[in-house]
């Protein structure tokens, strides 16, 4: 027991009635130290477990923020590479119009571009 309270009984063996109500207040006052102690650590474990809610509930609005940020940053980053293919093809279309601007009046002869312009219109 973890509060045990002496009972020593007089000598003729029998207890008197004063006796029996201090041995039974002796008691109740210890039971109700043991209950408050108890009390205590029951209200303290009841903060504690409101304050570890409350930081769980932050964490999850954290993690729902970091997450539709991610979720936004992946849409701009898809865009941004649909966006720099769009720019790749249209540089290789211009590389391929300037190459054929140099064929045809760089590296042609005037007399080539000329029949082809007389020769080949439509």
């Amino acid at each position: 027991m973890k509060h045990a309270i002496p009972v020593i009984p007089p000598a003729s063996g029998v207890l008197e009635m004063h006796e029996i109500r201090q041995v039974l207040e002796g008691i109740e006052e210890k039971m109700e130290a043991e209950i408050s102690a108890k009390q205590r650590t029951i209200d303290r474990q009841e903060e504690e477990l409101r304050r570890l809610q409350a930081l769980l509930e932050e964490k999850t609005r954290v993690i729902a923020d970091v997450e539709e940020k991610l979720l936004e940053s992946m849409r701009k980053s898809e865009g941004n590479r649909q966006l720099i293919n769009k720019l790749l093809g249209d540089i290789d279309r211009l590389n391929q119009d300037v190459e054929w601007y140099r064929r045809t009046y760089e590296k042609r002869s005037l007399i080539g571009t000329i029949w082809q312009k007389l020769f080949r219109r439509k």
